[in-house]
C-alpha cells in the first residue's frame, strides 16, 4: 500500500469515526429529549432538571469531540508528528528516551486541550446542578497525581515495551502480551491497596447496624470477605457507587460514603448482594478473559505492522515505534470499536445476573428503591437510544434493571 493511500485511509477512518460517533450522540440526546415524565422516579422538577443536565453535557461533548477531532486532522494532513518527531531527535536518538519524550509532549498538549472542558464540566456543570464537592486544591492535586501515575507507570510500561522491541524485533508482541496482562493483572489484584489510596481515602465499614447486617448476608451465602470499605467519593461528587476488584485473599468490596449515607441498609446491603454476585458468577474471570484475548489480538497486529516503514512515513516521519503506535491505534480503531461493543454487551448480560443473584439471595424491593433513588438524585438519562446502549453502556439503563427486578 502506497503513503499516499495509507494517508487517506487514515484520515477516512478517523471522518467516518467522527461522523458515527456524533450521529449516534445526536440520536441519543434526542431520544433521551422526548422522554416522558416517570412519576415513580422523578418529580416534575427532577425531570425538567434531568433534561436540562443532558442538554447542557451534551452541548459540552459535542464542543469538545469537535475539537478533538480538529485537532487529530491537523496533526495528521500536516504532517505535525513527524515535526514534532524530528525536532526531539535533535535531543535524543535513544529509541527508549525518544518515545518517552514524544509520548510526554504528546500528552502534555491533549491534556492542556481537553483541562478547560474538565474544569468548565466539574466547576459549572456539575456545580450548579449539586453534584460537584471538588475543590481548587483537590482538582489540581489530582491533575498532578495523575501525571506522576502515568509518567512512572506509563512510561515504566511504555520503556519496557520498547526495549523488548530493540531486543526482539517484530517477534516482540509475545513478550508484550505477557507484559501488559502482567500488569492488568496486578492492577486488579491490588489497585484498592496500591492505587486508589492516591487519590481516596478508604476506611473499614465501623461496626453497627449496617454492618452487621452485611455479615449476616455474607455468612449466609458462605462468603468470607474480610476487606469491606468505605471510601471519601463525596471528597469529589454527591454521586454514589460501589464497586468489587481483586482475587483471592485481596478480594474487596468498597462503598461510596455517598451511598452509605443516601440509602437505608436494606438498600446499601442488597448493593452488597450486588458486588458480591459479581464474584460468585465468575464475571471478573470472564472480562479478565475477554481482555486477555483482546490485547492479544493488538498486540499480534502491532507488532506485524511495526517493521513496515509504510506505517512511519505516512505521517511523516522516521520509523519508529512511537510514530507506528500512533498509527496503529488510528488504524485499528474500527476493531477498537467492535470489541468494546462486544465487551459491553457482556458487561450488561453480567449485571443483571448480578441483580438477579442479589434478588435471589436477599430481597428484590431494596434493590429496586436504591436504582430509582440514586436515578433521581443524579438526574440519570431514562431515555437513552437502544442503539447508543448496545454501542456505549457498560450497564443496563436503569429502566430495564427495574423492569427485570419486577
Amino acid at each position: 500500500m502506497s503513503t499516499d493511500t495509507l494517508l487517506q485511509l487514515i484520515l477516512g477512518i478517523i471522518v467516518v469515526g467522527y461522523l458515527v460517533d456524533t450521529w449516534l450522540e445526536v440520536l441519543n440526546f434526542r431520544h433521551s429529549q422526548a422522554q416522558e415524565w416517570n412519576r415513580e422516579i422523578f418529580t416534575k422538577e427532577q425531570h425538567e432538571k434531568s433534561l436540562q443536565y443532558q442538554r447542557e453535557k451534551f452541548r459540552l461533548s459535542t464542543i469538545s469531540s469537535a475539537l478533538s477531532f480538529v485537532v487529530s486532522i491537523v496533526m495528521i494532513g500536516f504532517g505535525l508528528f513527524g515535526v514534532l518527531d524530528e525536532y526531539l531527535r535533535g535531543f535524543t536518538t535513544n529509541p527508549i528516551l525518544l518515545a518517552l519524550v514524544f509520548f510526554g509532549v504528546y500528552g502534555l498538549i491533549t491534556t492542556a486541550l481537553s483541562l478547560g472542558f474538565q474544569v468548565y464540566a466539574t466547576f459549572s456543570i456539575e456545580e450548579r446542578y449539586g453534584f460537584n464537592r471538588t475543590t481548587v486544591s483537590t482538582f489540581i492535586s489530582d491533575l498532578l497525581k495523575n501525571l506522576l501515575v502515568t509518567v512512572i507507570l506509563g512510561g515504566g510500561i511504555l520503556s519496557l515495551l520498547v526495549w523488548l522491541y530493540q531486543l526482539l524485533g517484530t517477534n516482540f508482541w509475545i513478550a508484550a502480551w505477557a507484559v501488559i496482562m502482567a500488569v492488568i493483572l496486578f492492577l486488579f489484584a491490588f489497585q484498592t491497596s496500591v492505587l486508589l489510596p492516591l487519590f481516596n481515602k478508604l476506611t473499614p465499614l465501623e461496626d453497627g447496624e449496617l454492618k452487621d447486617a452485611m455479615m449476616n448476608y455474607c455468612q449466609s451465602q458462605g462468603y468470607s470477605i474480610k476487606r469491606l470499605f468505605v471510601m471519601d467519593g463525596s471528597k469529589r461528587s454527591s454521586k454514589a457507587n460501589a464497586f468489587f476488584s481483586g482475587i483471592g485473599k485481596s478480594r474487596t468490596i468498597v462503598l461510596f460514603d455517598t451511598l452509605v449515607d443516601k440509602l437505608s441498609t436494606e438498600e446499601v446491603t442488597s448493593v452488597l448482594a450486588h458486588e458480591i454476585g459479581h464474584d460468585k458468577r465468575k464475571h471478573s474471570l470472564v472480562l479478565f478473559i475477554f481482555t486477555a484475548a483482546q490485547m492479544f489480538l493488538f498486540t499480534f497486529l502491532f507488532g506485524s505492522i511495526l517493521g513496515r516503514e509504510e506505517f512511519a512515513r505516512v505521517l511523516g516521519a522516521e520509523p519508529s515505534f512511537h510514530i507506528a503506535a500512533i498509527t496503529f491505534f488510528i488504524l485499528f480503531s474500527p476493531l477498537s470499536m467492535l470489541l468494546s461493543w462486544l465487551f459491553n454487551t457482556v458487561s450488561r448480560r453480567n449485571e443483571f445476573d448480578a441483580d438477579q443473584f442479589a434478588t435471589s439471595t436477599y430481597k428484590a424491593g431494596p434493590m429496586k428503591s436504591a436504582l430509582e433513588k440514586m436515578a433521581s438524585e443524579e438526574l440519570v438519562n431514562l431515555n437513552p437510544h437502544p442503539l447508543y446502549v448496545k454501542v456505549h453502556y457498560s450497564h443496563p439503563p436503569l429502566i430495564e434493571r427495574v423492569k427485570a427486578l419486577q
